[in-house]
């Protein structure tokens, strides 16, 4: 039993950030970069909505003329990834092979089937053998995360076909075709593309280091503002306030580390100040599996403040400010990690509680459901409102409403900032 649980709270950890990286044998990999999404005809470029949950995009995808499914748009994954283990009863897989797959955190391999087998269509664009990896167990768990089923995760391929502008305000993506005639506004950054990843090269400012360049993974599939791991081979010196933090989970299982504010934050002609940022523990592993060293990783929480513009084929990055507010990073203030199992209706429960928070002192505890907020039926809400709500400001007092074997509980939860 104490193993099971601790599995079920492994997945239930908020994924910040997705450390994917797969070892092709090499006829798989020799046509890693040969494949490309394209128009059918004389189009040149679509608009689609999207949705976005936790500050990640999730986009219909067909997949061998079936779907919709729910993909995350992701810059921080090169190969297509299918997390719905379904998928290996329901498409005809050929020419496929099972290989471990290697990623950052703890703990053994994963097994997945690498297969090219697939066609995918977004829109009016249409990919033939994309490179797909099929992961035989749900690892991840996405949908319990975001609180909408989740298929699996798109990336490299998707970018490096077209120009691919993001405007995260009115939930819109619009992707052209790289020869079409476009000029984008905004600051152009440029952008180095390294085994189907963007980095890029900027500056930050810390309590400890002062004004420092770094080089950062661009991961629009991560929920955080920013990471910083690493700064001369050695681990990111930690800012004086911080508090213990599981800040995701990778292929091999939970990473660990600290949560804290850095005082600033530069892109282009942009500064952001008092930037929420993790600090995972320092895996010199990491950047041997990654083929790459970086510092840290530049997530969504930022990039969302712009209409964003990314330009593989010209390794260019264009960031247009979308409002002139002041952008505020806040962190859960409830200490509590909240996820939905789905069936006939969604069901919230209580996953991890991090010690000495406002969740703790309450009195809640695992494996909690949450049946009310504040008097009203908690299907009132989605999981994406309940996050929300949950780092809304300092001393606001919410009454939640649990469901505890078969006895019901109310407490009154008064959030904190921490941080």
């Amino acid at each position: 039993m104490m193993i099971q649980r601790l599995s079920k709270q492994l997945t239930r950890l908020r994924i910040l950030f997705i450390a994917l990286f797969i070892t092709l044998s090499s006829c798989f990999s020799c046509s890693l970069y040969a494949q490309v999404f394209e128009f059918s005809g004389s189009r040149k470029k679509q608009t689609l909505s999207f949705t976005m949950v936790k500050n990640l995009i999730v986009i219909p995808v067909y997949i061998n003329g079936k779907g919709p499914y729910n993909f995350l748009l992701d810059t921080g994954v090169a190969q297509m990834i299918i997390t719905d283990t379904t998928f290996l009863a329901d498409l005809d897989i050929k020419n496929s092979q099972t290989v471990k797959v290697q990623g950052y955190g703890f703990g053994d391999n994963i097994e997945a089937i690498l297969t090219r087998n697939i066609t995918a269509k977004v829109g009016k664009a249409t990919i033939k053998n994309i490179p797909t990896a099929i992961f035989k167990n749900d690892i991840f768990d996405l949908s319990s995360y975001l609180g909408i089923k989740i298929h699996g995760i798109l990336g490299y391929y998707f970018f490096n076909s077209f120009i691919v502008k993001i405007n995260y305000g009115a939930n819109r993506l619009t992707f052209y075709s790289p020869e079409a005639n476009r000029t984008f506004k905004g600051a152009k950054i440029p952008i180095q593309i390294t085994s189907g990843k963007a980095y890029l090269t900027t500056q930050i400012e810390t309590e400890t280091e002062g004004i420092t360049d770094v080089e950062l993974l661009i991961d629009n599939g991560s929920s955080h503002p920013l990471m910083l791991e690493t700064l001369h081979d050695k681990t990111f010196p930690l800012p004086k306030t911080i508090i213990p933090a599981n800040l995701g989970v990778g292929i091999n299982g939970i990473i660990n580390g600290s949560m804290g504010r850095i005082a600033a934050l530069k892109l282009g002609s942009y500064t952001f100040n008092e930037v929420l940022t993790g600090f995972p523990e320092y895996n010199a592993e990491r950047s041997t599996i990654e083929g790459k060293p970086r510092n840290g990783s530049l997530g969504s929480d930022v990039l969302r403040h712009f209409v964003v513009t990314f330009d593989y084929p010209h390794d260019a990055l264009y960031l247009k400010k979308t409002n002139t507010t002041i952008p505020k990073f806040e962190h859960d203030m409830s200490g509590l990690e909240i996820y939905v199992r789905q069936g006939n209706r969604d069901r919230f429960y209580i996953g991890r509680i991090e010690s000495g928070s406002p969740g703790e002192e309450t009195g809640l505890q695992p494996d909690d459901e949450i049946i009310a907020i504040n008097f009203n039926p908690v299907q009132r809400y989605t999981l994406n409102d309940l996050t929300q709500l949950l780092k809304e400001h300092d001393g606001k007092q919410i009454l939640i409403e649990i469901l505890r074997g078969y006895d019901k509980h109310v407490y009154l939860l008064k959030l904190k900032k921490r941080i």
